[in-house]
């Protein structure tokens, strides 16, 4: 039976959305060497897709949603702090996705 979050949980959530802020493609790949190949599969989208986020000011420049944004700056804390997850907390996640 599904319970109610606690206020623990919102406050983590809002910590969560401070600490978390949606992180450009353009920033991503400032930070971290990965092709636009990579960068599509991080993002679940098409390497076209990717191409046209990277293209000059005109018609086939598009922004990337806000959703890609989130998702980049997830991947970039997972990537950050990962080696400060406890080996517990990792196999914990990979029992939950089966």
């Amino acid at each position: 039976m599904p319970y109610y979050p606690s206020k623990r949980h919102w406050d983590l959530f809002e910590l969560y959305q401070e600490i978390c802020a949606p992180v450009a493609p353009q920033k991503f790949l400032a930070r971290w060497e990965v092709s636009y190949t990579e960068l599509a599969r991080l993002t679940e989208t098409s390497r076209s897709t990717v191409g046209h986020w990277f293209a000059v000011q005109g018609r086939s420049h598009r922004q990337p949603s806000i959703l890609v944004c989130r998702r980049l700056a997830e991947v970039d804390l997972l990537w950050r702090y990962g080696d400060r997850l406890p080996p517990q907390l990792i196999a914990q996640w990979m029992h939950q996705s089966k």
